[in-house]
């Protein structure tokens, strides 16, 4: 055992030629691998396959920015417009007539918008509206007007 260190201890230069080879051949082997690993199978780089991912990437970014801010837009457009129309039919006058009178709530999610009321008797009709803000009216309301007022609001998602 003594005389192989001593071999190399003598002769120092065989030792590091041959640890000098196998880096060598290693670093020969890395680079084919890398080589093929960045040619691709189909003779495509690496690179050119990245460079088209980031600008796929970058082409997606600005879709979905004009896609936010469509939504955006449609977002404010429907908040104003007249959502869940609620109507509720009543017996106006309890001596005589039907079932035909109606209050119809048209409000949007910030609560303004109108309440239509038709009041139905046997010789006559009579039809109101009434505007609304912010789910409150400047004119007096009735039982049913102040009800369909709160099915909307239950149906926007407001509560009381």
């Amino acid at each position: 055992m003594s005389s192989y260190f001593g071999y190399v201890t003598h002769y120092p230069s065989i030792a590091l030629s041959v640890a000098l080879i196998i880096v060598l051949i290693y670093t020969i082997y890395l680079h084919l691998k890398i080589h093929k690993f960045t040619s691709g199978e189909s003779g495509i780089s690496l690179e050119s396959i990245i460079k088209k991912n980031i600008e796929s990437a970058e082409q997606i970014k600005k879709t979905n920015e004009l896609i936010l801010e469509h939504s955006e837009l449609l977002d404010k457009k429907v908040s104003h417009s007249i959502r869940n129309a609620k109507v509720i039919r009543y017996k106006a006058f309890e001596s005589h007539g039907s079932n035909q009178s109606f209050s119809v709530a048209l409000l949007n999610e910030e609560g303004n918008g109108v309440i239509i009321t038709s009041l139905h008797s046997n010789d006559r009709i009579n039809t109101f509206a009434k505007p609304i803000e912010k789910y409150k009216s400047s004119y007096d309301l009735t039982e049913e007007e102040i009800q369909v007022i709160n099915e909307s609001k239950k149906e926007h998602g407001i509560s009381g």
